[in-house]
């Protein structure tokens, strides 16, 4: 007797991992070969969500040229950079933060994973502020950085801020709008600090947590950013 309970099926992104796993992809394959193969063991994905799902999945890379490109393993599973990239694949992280920090994540490069994050962070918070600057005593204008910037931005006592994360019309929302500008701050000393130490960042875990952070703020950005 069945207990009621329906045992969901695999993702495409799952079935793509183990496929790797397997070493399907230590040979580049096609999008149409990948399909077939797929089809032949009982998995029939669209199109558009499977080509997803391989481009975000963190453990492969494209080569070719478009109408031809062939998805390869970036290294095996069981090597030191396919570990971390079967890590960094668990999730699901704003693709700005891939992109910038994807690859030293894998090459084992983990202090320079978690610094182009947050300077990517700040970096977009400039951008959607428009570059604010600041005029010197003799007249020069600086660009806006660190606590000032943040500041500036996120601001709500007796100005109004550049990004809003509410309506800030109640004592509740400006105590949020407060909040989420100390974690944008938080960030800045962060970043200096792993900047101008020399110190040695080996724990992948706590990587992934630092840049999760930064790509939850990317999403803020995002969201609340006109």
């Amino acid at each position: 007797m069945s207990d009621g309970s329906k045992k969901l099926a695999p993702t495409s992104t799952e079935v793509l991992k183990v496929l790797w796993q397997e070493g399907f992809f230590a040979n580049g394959k096609t999008l149409a070969e990948i399909t077939a193969h797929l089809d032949q063991k009982g998995f029939h994905f669209q199109a558009g969500g499977l080509s997803m799902a391989l481009k975000r999945a963190s453990f492969l890379t494209r080569n070719g040229k478009r109408g031809g490109l062939k998805y390869v393993q970036v290294a095996p599973p069981s090597s030191p950079t396919g570990k971390r990239s079967a890590l960094f694949s668990n999730y699901d992280l704003h693709a700005t933060i891939k992109k910038v920090s994807l690859r030293q994540f894998q090459d084992g490069y983990l202090k320079e994973a978690i610094q182009n994050a947050l300077v990517e962070v700040i970096d977009q918070v400039k951008a959607k502020a428009k570059h604010p600057v600041i005029k010197t005593n003799n007249g020069r204008k600086i660009e806006l950085d660190g606590d000032e910037l943040m500041n500036h931005v996120f601001g709500c006592e007796n100005q109004k801020p550049k990004i809003k994360f509410n309506s800030l019309k109640t004592s509740l929302d400006k105590a949020e709008q407060r909040g989420f500008m100390y974690l944008f701050k938080g960030i800045v000393g962060i970043r200096d600090r792993k900047a101008h130490l020399n110190f040695v960042q080996n724990d992948p875990i706590k990587t992934l947590e630092f840049l999760s952070f930064a790509s939850l703020l990317m999403r803020l950005l995002d969201e609340h950013a006109k």
